[in-house]
This record gives structure tokens, C-alpha cells and sequence, in this order.
């Protein structure tokens, strides 16, 4: 019986120890409670974040408004180059893509099978890339600071020239030139 009783106490003792300890009024104040650390998978950094460079800007925003008026068909997302990519095709003619590339810049661009021609477009540091793709392609990339990019490509689908591949992407390219953040 004395074992009974004092399993019976040993809890409802705990748990007055418990309360008395938990508060006590000898500290006046607000109680508030300590601060979370942060989830590294959900932490932002203070702007170093290579996906920082483009902010809130998506690729299919850039190609459309060139590519609509063109009658290509409606731009998709694709993550080929990065996670921030678009293309759209018309059928007969090209296929064309723009990606924002955060975490490499134009030094880091492979040029396939063509050769990289240094040039600038509306003041920035930018290349071409004519034949990256084999014949009847190009890519040109425009720097966004020293370690991002934007590349515009173009693969026609029917005869056609490197140079006229070009066109297009520096078409592409000059007019979302303007919408990318300044690099630093």
C-alpha cells in the first residue's frame, strides 16, 4: 500500500515543483519569448543570394513581348540553363529562349560549337555566340554584373544563317536589356 501512495505523489509533487519553479514574481517584466533561429532552407541572406541578382523578374516576361508580336506560340517555362528560363517556338522558323542565369556570368559561358565574339549591347559587356548550336543558331548573353547573365538564343528551323540567328537574339536581347537589374 505504501508503494501506491507513493506513486501517487511523486507525480502531483512533480508537477507542483514544475509550476513553482516555471514563474516566479521576483522578476518584474514582460515575458516574450526567445527568438527562432532561422531554417537554413527558408533563410535569406542580405542580398548575396545569387537568385537575389534578378529579383522578382521572370524570363517568360522578357521573350513575350518580342516573340507575341512575331506570332510565336506562347512562351513556357524551362529550366535547361537555370531555374529562370523561357521559350517559345513558331512552327516553320525558330525556336528561341531566354534564360536569367544568377550564379554565372558571360566568362562562364560555354560556346559549344561556335566561338565567342566579344561586343556590347546598350552599354553592357555582352557576347555572341554564332554556331553555338551547330548551323542556324546563335546565343548571345549579356552580363548583369560580373557574375550573372542573361542569354537570348535562336535556333531557326529551316534554312537560314548563323547571322540571321543572331538577329533574332540580339533582337531578344536588346529589347529586354532594359528590364534587368543594373550589375555591379
Amino acid at each position: 500500500m505504501k508503494l501506491h501512495l507513493r506513486h501517487r505523489l511523486l507525480p502531483a509533487l512533480t508537477v507542483a515543483l514544475i509550476t513553482v519553479t516555471a514563474c516566479s514574481s521576483e522578476t518584474p517584466g514582460t515575458a516574450t519569448p526567445a527568438p527562432k533561429s532561422p531554417n537554413p532552407s527558408t533563410a535569406t541572406s542580405s542580398g548575396n543570394d545569387p537568385a537575389d541578382t534578378f529579383g522578382d523578374l521572370k524570363a517568360c516576361d522578357l521573350l513575350e513581348p518580342t516573340t507575341a508580336a512575331k506570332g510565336f506560340e506562347s512562351p513556357r517555362v524551362e529550366t535547361y540553363e537555370s531555374d529562370n528560363g523561357c521559350r517559345t517556338a513558331k512552327r516553320g522558323y525558330a525556336s528561341v529562349s531566354i534564360y536569367l542565369v544568377p550564379d554565372a556570368g558571360i566568362d562562364k559561358l560555354s560556346p559549344g560549337q561556335g566561338t565567342k565574339v566579344p561586343t556590347k549591347l546598350n552599354g553592357r559587356d555582352a557576347v555572341e555566340i554564332p554556331g553555338d548550336a551547330g548551323t542556324d543558331a546563335c546565343t548571345v548573353a549579356v552580363a548583369v554584373g560580373p557574375g550573372a547573365r542573361m542569354t537570348a538564343s535562336t535556333t531557326l528551323e529551316q534554312t537560314g544563317t548563323n547571322e540571321e540567328a543572331c538577329a533574332l537574339s540580339r533582337e531578344i536581347a536588346t529589347a529586354a536589356e532594359p528590364k534587368l537589374p543594373k550589375g555591379s
